[in-house]
């Protein structure tokens, strides 16, 4: 289950991190959320593109994930781990990280976020 979550984590970093925004609706249930911190949740897999794509075009990169704890519940499954992400800002890039949530559920092509916290 953990290197399954991971790779899946992996596969949605490298679709961020190479600009392909709109491409991340692939990895998201249609009534998905996001919670970022501070804001307002964003429901639907455009929205939350949109979302990201907004990141994205504030100079924000290299993001990852290093997942800590990957359980299942119920036809669920839970992962939790640090994220880090850079920014180009001025000379040097500065670095944010937080802790990281994703829900998933089975859909049609397998695993989905269904729900997708940080802080």
């Amino acid at each position: 289950m953990q290197q399954e979550a991971q790779a899946f984590v992996d596969e949605w970093a490298q679709t961020f991190n190479t600009g392909r925004a709109a491409d991340l609706a692939r990895f998201y249930a249609p009534d998905a959320r996001i919670v970022p911190p501070g804001r307002s949740t964003v429901v639907g897999a455009a929205a939350i593109c949109a979302y990201f794509a907004d990141i994205r075009a504030q100079g924000f990169h290299d993001y990852a994930v290093d997942l800590g704890d990957v359980f299942a519940r119920d036809a669920s499954l839970v992962a939790s781990g640090r994220w880090a992400l850079q920014r180009a800002d001025g000379a040097a890039p500065q670095l944010y990280q937080g802790n990281w949530l994703n829900v998933f559920a089975h859909g049609r092509t397998g695993w989905l976020i269904v729900v997708h916290m940080w802080n």
